[in-house]
């Protein structure tokens, strides 16, 4: 707190924003900006600490006798792991004291990525039995009522049930903590568990209302398709226990959902309808899927770690 107190009166005071539009799911920014004073002014940097590139916006609230090294707004796009100086303010009347204050926003991924048409998604769970489709674009839209998710589609099934990734790709963001007490109540909208995948075309997966602690990934993980990520649970802005799944894309700024289809060796493309049943398949040709079950090898606290995965592969 004193470190803000001293920016507001020498130099500037940081107010946080953060794009990413969606209905049902926590958020943690990506990317920090920070001032640092220097000895005749003040450097504002950007670091983007994930593996997925953004773009940001910084923009000017208020400010009071200040010469700036760029125009406002500043916009920049930020390389994966990138820390990038947006710019440098100091008093244009260098005998008088200068303040600024600022605010940022960012939209995820590259503007120009492309989704790859031949890319084949699996399944993105391992059950015996089949999974019921409660919402999907086909159907009435309860919560995927925004670009963002318009073709997201939720996947009605016990707490517990083995998540696997759709599709390979590199973790982008995990966040486990919240508790599985979920309820369709505005409280509640920033406070589901969730996996994002980066994919190899600059989209990614999201896998939402995991069940607290269970995904154990790593930012900046590699996953393979097939992999068990987490189990399902009901965190957040929830009705009942379901795992909710989209794939995104930034469409020149704006975070956009995309059409989900899954690919089967036997029936070809599966395209997920409204009120219809989804069935894992046992003879799939994937190497991943396990020939354990998932209660023979998990741990007492549920968390799904490399032992556990090398566990389920063991015939």
């Amino acid at each position: 707190m004193e470190k803000v107190r001293n920016l507001h009166f020498q130099s500037a005071l940081l107010l946080v924003a953060w794009l990413w539009s969606s209905c049902c799911f926590s958020q943690t920014t990506l990317v920090s900006v920070e001032s640092v004073k220097k000895a005749n002014s003040t450097l504002v940097i950007a670091n983007n600490r994930s593996r997925i590139p953004l773009t940001l916006s910084l923009n000017l609230v208020l400010s009071s006798n200040i010469a700036s090294s760029a125009s406002w707004p500043i916009v920049r796009y930020i390389a994966p792991g990138q820390t990038l100086e947006l710019v440098d303010i100091s008093a244009f009347n260098k005998q008088q004291r200068y303040e600024f204050f600022y605010k940022f926003n960012y939209v995820v991924g590259s503007p120009v990525a492309q989704h790859d048409p031949t890319a084949k998604y699996r399944l993105p769970f391992i059950s015996e039995q089949p999974v019921f489709v409660s919402q999907a674009p086909d159907g009435p839209i309860f919560s995927h009522n925004a670009v963002s998710n318009k073709n997201a589609i939720d996947l009605v099934m016990p707490i517990g049930t083995p998540i696997v990734a759709a599709r390979s790709g590199y973790v982008i963001e995990n966040v486990n903590q919240f508790a599985d007490n979920g309820l369709a109540k505005p409280e509640f909208v920033d406070k589901a568990n969730l996996v994002r995948i980066l994919h190899d075309d600059g989209t990614w997966a999201e896998y939402i209302h995991l069940k607290q602690y269970s995904s154990h990934v790593s930012p900046g993980q590699r996953i393979e398709a097939g992999m068990v990520i987490g189990l399902s649970g009901n965190s957040g802005f929830s009705t009942e226990p379901h795992l909710h799944f989209h794939l995104q894309k930034n469409a020149n700024g704006i975070i956009v959902s995309l059409p989900i289809e899954f690919w089967h060796p036997v029936k070809g493309k599966i395209t997920p309808r409204y009120h219809t049943w989804l069935a894992y398949e046992k003879n799939t040709s994937t190497t991943i899927v396990p020939t354990k079950k998932l209660k023979e090898c998990v741990r007492k606290d549920a968390i799904i770690d490399d032992a556990v995965l090398k566990c389920m592969k063991q015939a």
